[in-house]
């Protein structure tokens, strides 16, 4: 006999989009409705993407339950590898969503998100490459780079691997307090991507003559005593000497990386092969790439559409996602992509619209624009295009994209730019200062049943509870309480006749071992 059981969050006053837990202790008690424990052993940190580790289904088919970990590179910043997610969701009434605009920035028109150690930082080029820090309890933005990073142009980032910290900046790789790649003498490096024990990168050289573009795979570690050793790096020439990347991921042992100039190159079996040929004749630019489930997604551009990738080559997926009506179909891009409550969503340019694809339902939900302005038209390409003109800007200079997607704790913060991230100038007229503001803004979007939290790396394995009690989602690691979410409405999960599937889900293959599992239903 099944048993339906009915999950209700009571409303509670949030004062913060972003409010952690403060770390209490917890275990699984009598009261709670689900809980879902493992012990995980996810091997040595050598860049991997981590995948799912588990996901339930009731007795109806529909996915009500899931946990793993995101692997996404948006454009300038790959996500946070140790942020954990688990989610729950309702059976009706699952469109319902709160979007918060949060306090602007100040970095004119454009900025793009990346997340660090639990903290949400926004970078822009104006004002010599400036970065903001969120302090979700005043909330302000305060100038504030990551610990340990002196300064953050394009190209540079950083990110945690095992318990330590990679700085990638001006031309140089640091791990901890090592500096294990040098600047060339030649040229600059840039967009590193750190997967499977090797570190990536570009090299760049502008020359009138003799100017390259290479890419490189160098065998690295943590473990190693010394540095990157560029004798025993393989070496992709690219076919353009000004290619540049938007996005990297991989595919079980492949790490994927594709041009600017539609270049999409994959290395694999120690070696570079090409997937799709350089073409500076035709637009072909991927500005996202998501590990989903058991493919890579590519956001493209000009199609606006999805690609899809199992190994061996790009195939475009029709439709995915729609447009809205009353727009062009011409020049679009998806260019930011992010799991979250378990879904895919997507955001399009040039009239940033979010969208939520529901894999049960295979429906694409739209979830509006993110700016208020002008209109949508199909008379035009892109908003504003007459003052551009007016302003002698290219056409597309007033495009609105959405540039970053990051879930944290209940929310999934969302960043907006112009074509660029470009310097405000009094002389535009023609927005309103409210307006402009929509430019260069970070937003917050709930749906009720999303709890995202940092892992504590250990070298060893580690326990993992996903607990879902009458009104609030909670991780705990090692019986030490992660992260926990109260939620502003009532959710109703249907949680009869359970399927868990370890290991799998939309995260993708879990890269680990699940030691011990267990699943119960009260």
């Amino acid at each position: 006999m099944s048993i339906r059981i009915y999950v209700l969050f009571f409303a509670v006053a949030i004062p913060s989009c972003l409010r952690a837990a403060a770390g209490s202790e917890a275990e699984r008690t009598t009261d709670n409705v689900a809980s879902f424990r493992v012990e995980l052993d996810l091997g040595k940190d050598r860049g991997q993407s981590f995948g799912s580790i588990f996901e339930a289904r009731n007795a109806d088919g529909r996915v009500v339950a899931g946990a793993g970990f995101q692997d996404v590179y948006n454009t300038r910043f790959r996500s946070d590898r140790h942020t954990l997610q688990f989610f729950v969701r309702p059976g009706s009434d699952d469109e319902r969503f709160t979007v918060e605009r949060l306090p602007h920035p100040d970095l004119d028109c454009g900025v793009y998100l990346f997340d660090f150690d639990k903290q949400i930082y926004a970078w822009s080029s104006v004002r010599n490459n400036s970065v903001r820090r969120w302090d979700a309890a005043s909330r302000e933005w305060r100038s504030e780079l990551p610990p340990n990073v002196g300064q953050m142009r394009s190209g540079d980032g950083t990110m945690r691997l095992g318990t330590g910290q990679l700085v990638f900046s001006d031309s140089e790789a640091r791990y901890n307090d090592r500096v294990i790649l040098t600047a060339p003498e030649l040229g600059g490096y840039y967009n590193f991507y750190y997967a499977q024990g090797r570190l990536f990168f570009y090299h760049r050289h502008h020359a009138e003559s003799g100017g390259f573009t290479r890419i490189y795979a160098c065998p690295w570690d943590p473990e190693q005593p010394n540095g990157v050793d560029l004798s025993k790096a393989i070496v992709l020439k690219t076919k353009y000497d000004r290619e540049t990347p938007f996005a990297w991921g991989q595919f079980k042992d492949q790490i994927l990386t594709v041009s600017n100039v539609g270049g999409i190159y994959v290395f694999e079996d120690a070696g570079w092969r090409t997937v799709l040929e350089a073409d500076n004749m035709v637009s072909y630019q991927v500005y996202s790439v998501l590990h989903w489930h058991d493919r890579l997604l590519l956001a493209q551009y000009p199609t606006g559409n999805l690609f899809e990738y199992q190994g061996r080559e790009a195939k475009r997926i029709e439709g995915w996602p729609p447009k809205l009506p009353g727009v062009s179909p011409s020049a679009r891009e998806c260019q930011t992509l992010s799991i979250y409550r378990g879904d895919l969503m997507a955001g399009v340019w040039p009239w940033a619209e979010l969208w939520r694809y529901d894999r049960d339902s295979e429906r694409w939900h739209s979830m509006d624009r993110m700016f208020t302005h002008p209109e949508i038209s199909d008379a035009t390409v892109h908003p504003y295009e007459g003052a551009a003109k007016k302003y002698g800007l290219v056409t597309n200079h007033w495009g609105q994209r959405i540039t970053s997607m990051i879930p944290l704790v209940d929310s999934l913060f969302l960043s907006t730019s112009s074509k660029g991230t470009y310097t405000w100038e009094d002389r535009y007229d023609f927005l309103t200062d409210s307006q402009r503001r929509e430019y260069g803004a970070v937003l917050c979007v709930k749906m009720p049943g999303n709890l995202a939290a940092q892992i504590a790396w250990k070298d060893q394995p580690i326990q993992l509870d996903f607990v879902v009690a009458p009104n609030r989602l909670a991780i705990l690691q090692d019986g030490k309480e992660l992260a926990t979410a109260k939620l502003e409405s009532d959710l109703a999960v249907d949680f009869s006749g359970l399927n868990v599937t370890w290991g799998q889900g939309v995260f993708g293959s879990l890269r680990g071992k699940l030691l011990t599992r267990d699943c119960s239903v009260d």
